[in-house]
């Protein structure tokens, strides 16, 4: 093992991950919303989709930034920078308004199956996920542009350090416009109705974006090759959002599960960003080409991510236990701590390997990996950290 490098990627990561600590906020925030979940299941179940896009979106922004600063395709800095740089944000705002209103219409179709939602709902459930993702995206791409360059300026690595940072602020982003979305909802009726002009004048904004960038190389490849990975993702967030919303009766007697399990979700899918993001700009400087280099090259990067995220799971029960606490949710800290890492140890060999093989296939294929890499990992990463959050709760015996 390269112990200067161990010591390099771990510093950096446990740094990194460290930010998924405020990944806690958002759990302390849906926890308010256990009552509105109970009551109205489908708003649960749409939680963890959202949640799912904010990954995917964030992770294409955050891994194609990382690439081209790399590459010398972008300057190091926010002004005057070359069109491709201003192409690819308005290409992330414009992938954002699609997908979330296939999310939209796919969580509708699922939510009318289970009889949780009318054809009346129709039009609240395609604005509610846009209007929580555009905004938050709106204010985290500029976040995310400044902390790509800032790094690469530094001497850091980009494709450690900006995903795992930017997830956490555009989870705490999404989580605190989705509850005051629906704290408007539930406390204004016509607040329903200027959510819906609100959406058709994004969607107008969107139609002006895409005439106008349409012919730009960046835009055609980030929407044919990120647009169906991050509609499909959109499935695997339903799945979760199925998971979370059967456990409901358990939320609703344990809300302190929902405190952790943003940060939970967020910190696999920045684990799975990390070992990817590394491979595809390694893939594109030509380091190696084939799955079993790949994970020769990255097993030393692989014992220091988990070696950091182990550490920030004991922290996270720990953190989680005070928020609960200082809310008056009732929560053990024993059991959270448990939960936590159980989840962690399940999971993390399964995304780091699925991170390497997806890198390295797209590669190979002659697609760009930082369109699919990371969106296909982060919706991986949701559901395993859901499915595995559901497994430690068995194991420990509260289901």
């Amino acid at each position: 093992m390269d112990g200067a490098r161990y010591r390099s990627t771990f510093s950096q990561a446990l740094i990194a991950l460290a930010f998924n600590l405020g990944g806690l906020l958002s759990g302390a925030l849906a926890a308010n919303l256990t009552p509105v979940f109970v009551r109205i299941p489908w708003m649960l179940v749409l939680f963890p989709m959202v949640l799912t896009v904010r990954g995917n979106i964030g992770g294409i922004l955050s891994g194609k930034l990382g690439t081209m600063l790399h590459s010398g395709q972008i300057e190091p800095r926010l002004r005057g920078n070359t069109r491709d740089f201003y192409t690819l944000l308005q290409s992330v705002l414009f992938l954002t308004f699609i997908d979330t209103v296939a999310m939209g219409l796919i969580a509708f179709i699922v939510n009318f199956t289970a009889s949780y939602v009318t054809i009346g709902d129709l039009p609240l459930s395609a604005a509610l996920p846009t209007l929580t993702c555009i905004i938050a995206v709106a204010v985290a791409t500029p976040i995310t542009a400044t902390l790509a360059i800032g790094s690469f300026k530094r001497g850091l690595d980009p494709d450690v350090m900006v995903y795992p940072v930017t997830s956490t602020v555009n989870d705490i982003l999404v989580t605190a416009v989705y509850t005051a979305l629906i704290f408007g909802i539930t406390i204004e009726r016509n607040f329903v109705f200027v959510m819906e002009i609100a959406f058709l004048l994004i969607a107008v904004l969107m139609g002006a974006i895409f005439l106008r960038q349409r012919r730009q190389r960046i835009f055609r490849n980030t929407l044919r090759e990120g647009g169906p990975t991050v509609i499909l993702s959109s499935l695997f967030g339903t799945f979760n959002g199925i998971v979370l919303g059967s456990i409901r009766g358990l939320i609703d007697r344990s809300p302190s599960i929902l405190v952790i399990y943003p940060a939970l979700i967020d910190t696999l899918g920045d684990i799975g960003s990390i070992i990817g993001s590394t491979t595809t700009t390694r893939l594109a400087l030509g380091y190696f080409n084939t799955f079993k280099e790949a994970l020769r090259s990255a097993a030393t990067d692989l014992v220091a991510v988990e070696s950091s995220a182990a550490i920030l799971h004991v922290l996270f029960g720990v953190t989680g236990f005070f928020l609960a606490t200082a809310q008056s949710i009732n929560a053990s800290m024993f059991s959270l701590v448990e939960v936590a890492l159980i989840s962690n140890l399940l999971s993390f060999f399964v995304i780091s390997l699925i991170s390497l093989a997806v890198a390295v296939a797209s590669f190979r294929r002659g697609w760009d990996p930082d369109n699919l890499v990371i969106p296909i990992i982060t919706s991986l990463s949701d559901a395993t950290a859901t499915l595995c959050l559901v497994a430690a709760l068995a194991v420990l015996g509260f289901l």
